[in-house]
């Protein structure tokens, strides 16, 4: 046996949508490693006694000879890593993260943080106590921070820092990689594909040994109630701790003000009062979202005062802004009190106003609250819409009967801006500039009138094309995805919903980015790629996850994927989108690696039309010299090329854009004699064949006014070179491509 032949055969791609597959187009993988299987390689490396010649049995559909190992020590003792390579294609994926980045990330280690670092470290503090930690946390209490804050100080800087993504169906332990020198972090939150099972524990004690022989680690951050009191033996390979308080919140929030360059701001932060704004109580997602929501605060004040960034800690408390000071307050405040009079109940109130909103207001306050600053008259069209989406809904339908009369005799639409917490500038245009108040305003509604949901969501989504901007998506996002729960999102995906693709692209690519609900929205659009009424808009969100300059090998996998569905679904119309798709990826180094793959399963799946045709036609505009670069020698060998072009030719559908592809290839190189020359004849054994008669009359015709070296008609040389001059004095070529 060779060293490098494979001892299972590599998965099909296309076993991304084979009736085993899962909601997520994530196929099974390979046999786990540490299996009790008869004949299992870990059973021979257990001591057992090998026979004189270990015959290891034929997998299905790798051809009928099995292979034949005559050393049978030398496969014992390279087992494992033979599995490592040879599972590499089927296990789980991550993004390699810089030690020294992680290192320079705020982190708060106090309290029963300390105490659960010093817990997960053996006796020395120097290593993890074992190669397999679980750390079991409620949501949102930063234990994936912890981790991969231990991994970068407590590993040897050889170790390479991995987080991957569970992109699995359940856990499963031969999903998980195995190599040296490395560390590896993964989140399972997902309810219904991450709950642990005392299966997995069990076999995940076997797997901590390889770790073990690796020198690798794994870290598993689990949520606190996909964690059903399991129980693992103190001798097994696996230490658990659990972390049941979040980071104390100030200790966040100052250590994310000076990791930005701000430690002026902690001043502030001190002075806050207290009675207004509290950090007690914050887990530590929220305690990230307060050090932006100040950071956000200056920024405002700086815009409208023209102030520098407090670089430096004030020498006193008298040297602090009061405006800005007051500020933070009002940005660190959740409003509640306030808010609960704005929407309390509209009573008479003896001698005063009563502070409660009525309906018109608070549809205005809302209206504020999204679009922050916006002419007046958006703003009270906005309004106006959202209080008449109510009305229709409270009315079952009959519209809402208010009259001019009685509108007019109320307050007008700038006092009421006022009395909301908004200003109106000289030229009619409103400025809400309190972005915390905003989105306190939003959340307030949303957890407090479960009736205002659905109308809230019509509003947000309705509207012309001009509503479709950043605050209207983090609005929706920041409702819909408050809870970890994307069954709003479902429903602004059904067909029937009246939502605009573009809208709802931006708030999928959101979504997609969210640690807590990601995989699931991933999931919703590997279904959705096959629905003719939302295949477009799970490719546009695909093509714009793919253009993100950060985007993670994962991401780009799970895009990938997703576009090959909607390819593969027989809608032309998600085809042509993805062909435009694809078309931005052939102009990027790692794109054209994509799209090859794309090609390779294509021709080796013998589909007539899809994501691989879509691909290999991408693939023709990648940019390169006179040279095309499809002809060049920076093509994969298992590429064929000739047999790829005869099959867009010898389609109806996709010859056109193939003959135009062609037809540039041609007029680029003929600049030059001799790379026209190598481009023509690479070419004419693809052009010759019944098949494409009609593709390469086309072609002829496009080449009517290319002509080479000044000289020779490019029209004319394939004329000559593909008709049998038996047959031109009776097939003549129209020169008129009309």
């Amino acid at each position: 046996m060779s060293d490098d032949r494979p001892l299972f055969p590599p998965r099909s791609p296309d076993e991304l949508e084979s009736p085993s597959t899962g909601a997520d187009g994530m196929a099974p993988r390979p046999p786990d490693p540490s299996s009790s299987a008869p004949g299992s390689t870990e059973t021979l490396s257990a001591g057992q006694a090998a026979p004189a010649a270990f015959v290891a049995p034929p997998v299905p559909d790798a051809g009928p000879t099995p292979i034949t190992v005559n050393r049978p020590e030398f496969f014992v003792n390279h087992a494992d890593k033979i599995i490592n390579e040879t599972r590499k294609p089927g296990i789980l994926e991550g993004s390699t993260l810089s030690r020294h980045r992680i290192k320079q990330e705020p982190i708060a280690r106090e309290g029963q943080w300390a105490e659960t670092w010093q817990q997960a470290l053996d006796p020395a503090g120097l290593h993890p106590r074992k190669h397999v930690l679980i750390i079991v946390a409620p949501r949102s209490y930063g234990s994936t921070t912890l981790a991969l804050h231990l991994l970068a100080e407590h590993t040897g800087e050889e170790t390479d820092i991995v987080k991957l993504d569970a992109d699995w169906q359940t856990p499963k332990v031969g999903w998980l990689p195995a190599e040296e020198r490395h560390a590896y972090q993964v989140d399972l939150k997902d309810p219904e594909h991450d709950r642990i099972t005392a299966d997995f524990l069990t076999m995940l004690e076997e797997h901590a040994g390889l770790l073990e022989k690796l020198g690798c680690y794994l870290v598993l951050n689990v949520a606190k109630d996909l964690w059903t009191d399991h129980y693992v033996s103190v001798q097994s390979g696996i230490h658990v701790v659990h972390l049941n308080e979040p980071p104390l919140a100030q200790s966040v929030v100052e250590a994310r003000l000076r990791a930005r360059k701000a430690p002026g701001l902690v001043a502030y932060l001190h002075s806050v009062d207290k009675t207004k704004a509290s950090l007690n109580r914050l887990d530590a997602v929220e305690a990230a979202r307060t050090a932006d929501s100040i950071m956000l605060a200056w920024q405002e004040h700086e815009r409208l005062t023209d102030s520098s960034l407090p670089m430096d800690v004030p020498a006193s408390w008298s040297a602090l802004d009061a405006g800005l000071a007051e500020r933070i307050t009002s940005a660190l405040s959740d409003w509640r009190d306030k808010l609960d009079i704005l929407f309390g109940e509209t009573v008479s109130v003896h001698g005063g106003k009563d502070k409660s909103l009525p309906l018109e207001d608070r549809c205005l306050l809302l209206a504020l609250a999204v679009r922050q600053s916006a002419p007046m008259p958006e703003v009270a069209e906005a309004a106006r819409d959202l209080q008449q989406i109510i009305s229709v809904d409270a009315a079952g339908g009959s519209g809402f009967a208010s009259t001019a009369s009685a509108a007019f005799a109320g307050r007008g639409l700038r006092r009421r801006v006022v009395d909301a917490g908004a200003g109106v500038g000289s030229h009619d245009e409103v400025v809400f500039d309190q972005p915390g108040y905003g989105r306190a305003v939003l959340t307030y509604v949303w957890d407090n009138y479960e009736v205002m949901r659905e109308p809230l969501l019509k509003w947000l989504t309705s509207g012309d094309g001009s509503d479709t901007n950043e605050h209207v998506v983090d609005a929706i996002a920041a409702l819909t995805l408050r809870h970890g729960n994307i069954g709003h999102l479902v429903q602004l995906g059904s067909p029937t919903y009246p939502v605009k693709k573009e809208l709802l692209s931006a708030l999928l690519v959101q979504a997609v980015q969210d640690e807590h609900v990601g995989r699931q929205v991933w999931s919703i659009l590997y279904s959705w790629a096959s629905v003719k009424e939302r295949a477009t808009t799970v490719v546009t969100t695909c093509r714009q996850v793919l253009s993100t300059p950060d985007v993670t090998t994962s991401q780009a996998r799970m895009a990938m994927v997703r576009l090959r569905r909607a390819a593969n679904s027989g809608h032309e119309s998600a085809w042509s989108e993805v062909l435009k798709a694809f078309a931005e990826q052939a102009q990027r180094p790692a794109g054209v690696t994509r799209l090859i793959t794309e090609v390779r399963a294509w021709q080796q799946s013998g589909r007539s039309r899809g994501a691989g045709s879509a691909a290999f036609l991408a693939l023709m505009s990648v940019p390169g010299t006179t040279t095309p670069w499809l002809l060049s020698d920076e093509v994969p060998s298992e590429v064929d090329v000739k047999r790829a072009l005869q099959d867009l030719l010898g389609d109806i559908v996709t010859a056109p854009d193939a003959i135009n592809h062609l037809t540039t290839w041609i007029r680029q190189s003929a600049t030059d004699p001799d790379t026209y020359a190598r481009v023509r004849d690479g070419l004419l054994p693809v052009l010759r064949g019944q098949k494409i008669f009609k593709a390469s009359v086309s072609l002829m015709q496009a080449l009517e006014h290319v002509s080479v070296d000044g000289d020779t008609n490019a029209a004319n040389d394939f004329w000559d070179r593909l008709v049998d001059p038996r047959v031109r004095t009776v097939i003549q070529l129209n020169r008129d491509p009309a």
